[in-house]
């Protein structure tokens, strides 16, 4: 993350100037564009929402009227019929004659079932249930026993009222046919089916606008739901006052009325999006506009940084005249802003250039190539070499190979530590570097300690900077492990840790003093050259990055460096 954070930051920073301006001219105009289309857009989708929200709960609370009107309507019959005397006389008689029993079935239970029809054509089945010795009569009379064992039958008999019930797309209300002049009066119901169809009319415009139907009833029973399936959301019974809801992967808006006549609870839930796709065509028209104001910011953005940028450019141009070794300048101006004081001290400055060049500079540059030159001679690696493989051909010659050893080992510790004169070398130089160097000092210890390297390969084609470790390992042996009577050890290692090279230097010597170690790389140096490795890391990398020590007092010294990888 942070690379990539780097990486954008040096891409725009390298961008040429006119594109910077372009890029500030939509910046600033897209942030007020961008908020005031956002606002414009949340509140129209919010004004819409509320607005078709609105307009479901009028349309739903009057159907929810309409569908009371008839319940209550359906109410009225039915109970004009339970208080009808003729009925509720004939439904606790007990009779003893045939012609007596037919009377009453035909001319008083038929007749005002018959008219009662007649009125509401919703009306398809009116039953009388009784509990007297009235004989079966098609649908109109039927005995009380073969509705004892319906799961309502209890609750019809524990109330006054008029019940209304569902079942597999059957509705009906049920009432007692009481009767208050006898000391015992017989069981009767009065039973009336209403067509299904007609009585959910109200709710088709709902339905055939996206929207989904559900009624329970005051069980959390289902009277209707418009899903085909049967399945419904249960979420919807168990918190009735909820106003958004997920289900089926699909977000809902839900609306809810109440129908008093029957104690039932109608549900409205209809898909968010559809409510809210009225508001993508005011979007469509705000996007157009601001693509609109982004194209026109452009458009004036390229003219009026070509405008601008043109005496940059000659400037430019000038300056890059001067830099090929030519003190012409062809570009002048008049202007009181930044720019033209920007040319004409530019201008002032070549003509003040050009005649300390002709009065000090040829004759310093002159002199200063021939100390370069002398120095050069001085220090020219070839002539080192070449002196060190003159000793190691003559020691060969007679048959001293530790002569040789030493001589081949300088030769390639001075090769890597010149380095050709780049500050920069291969991680597998400087380990070269390194183990020639501690090569070295085993021999002038005479192997009186021991060397482990652990270098993971992956690191080795990576970059470094040269002679960061040989003054680590060199602190470890003149610091750590010299002052030891024997069997001292020192172990370097170097690996891949979170994007950076970590590399350890680690000795059994007898440590540092702890008040010592706090101080040790901020002090200035005293003959470690462990600040001289700390300050080139964090001078080069930042400050996150150098040495870190850890020690302890006759157990060692952990020298860690640590810097970002680089190929």
């Amino acid at each position: 993350m942070r690379q990539s954070w780097h990486s954008l930051k040096k891409y725009i920073h390298d961008l040429n100037f006119q594109t910077k301006i372009k890029l500030a001219f939509l910046l600033i105009s897209m942030i007020p564009v961008i908020v005031l289309g956002s606002f414009c857009f949340s509140e129209t989708r919010s004004l819409l929402i509320n607005q078709s929200k609105s307009d479901l709960n009028a349309a739903l609370n009057q159907s929810a009227l309409t569908l009371d009107s008839q319940l209550e309507a359906y109410n009225k019959i039915v109970n004009f019929l339970s208080f009808n005397q003729e009925i509720v006389n004939a439904a606790n008689h007990t009779y003893t004659s045939t012609f007596e029993m037919y009377d009453q079935i035909v001319n008083v239970i038929d007749q005002n079932f018959y008219t009662a029809r007649n009125l509401n054509a919703s009306i398809e089945q009116l039953t009388l249930y009784t509990g007297t010795n009235l004989h079966q009569h098609g649908q109109t009379v039927r005995p009380l026993d073969e509705i004892k064992k319906m799961n309502w039958y209890p609750h019809v008999m524990d109330s006054t009222n008029v019940l209304w019930f569902s079942e597999q797309q059957r509705i009906f209300s049920v009432r007692r046919v009481l009767n208050t002049k006898i000391k015992n009066p017989k069981d009767n119901i009065l039973y009336a089916k209403i067509n299904y169809e007609s009585l959910l009319k109200p709710f088709e415009s709902l339905e055939s606008q996206g929207g989904h139907l559900l009624i329970l009833d005051t069980r959390g029973q289902l009277v209707y739901t418009s899903e085909p399936s049967g399945v419904y959301p249960t979420s919807l019974y168990s918190d009735p006052s909820v106003e958004e809801m997920h289900w089926n992967g699909q977000k809902y808006t839900v609306l809810h009325s109440e129908i008093p006549t029957s104690g039932w609870t109608v549900f409205l839930y209809k898909p968010t999006n559809l409510i809210t796709e009225k508001a993508w065509q005011i979007v469509s028209t705000v996007l157009f506009i601001i693509v609109g104001c982004i194209a026109a910011v452009a458009i004036a953005g390229t003219l009026f940084s070509r405008k601008f940028i043109s005496r940059i450019e000659q400037l430019r141009s000038n300056m890059k005249t001067v830099e090929e070794g030519s003190l012409e300048v062809t570009v002048h101006s008049d202007s009181k802003d930044e720019i033209g004081d920007l040319i004409r001290g530019f201008g002032n400055m070549v003509v003040k250039t050009e005649g300390l060049i002709n009065k000090v500079y040829r004759e310093e540059i002159a002199r200063k190539e021939y100390e370069m030159k002398a120095l050069q001679a001085q220090i020219n690696p070839h002539f080192l070499y070449n002196s060190l493989s003159l000793i190691n051909w003559r020691a060969l010659r007679i048959h001293a190979t530790d002569i040789s050893e030493m001589a081949q080992l300088l030769s390639t510790f001075y090769r890597t530590t010149l380095n050709k004169g780049d500050n920069m070398i291969l991680v597998s130089d400087e380990i070269l570097n390194v183990q020639s160097y501690m090569k070295i000092q085993l021999i002038m210890h005479s192997n009186s300690f021991d060397v482990e390297y652990q270098i993971d390969e992956a690191i080795l084609a990576y970059h470094m900077p040269n002679l960061m470790l040989q003054p680590l390992m060199e602190n470890a042996i003149i610091h750590g492990i010299e002052n030891r009577d024997e069997g001292g050890k020192i172990k370097l290692s170097g690996k891949l840790e979170d994007g950076c090279i970590v590399f350890r230097v680690e000795d059994n010597g007898i440590g540092i003093e702890p008040e010592r170690l706090t101080s040790l790389l901020e002090s200035k140096p005293t003959g470690y050259g462990l600040k001289n490795v700390h300050d080139r890391a964090k001078v080069m990398y930042g400050s996150e990055y150098g040495l870190t020590i850890e020690s302890e007092v006759n157990r060692g010294t952990r020298v860690i460096l640590r810097f970002p990888a680089n190929e």
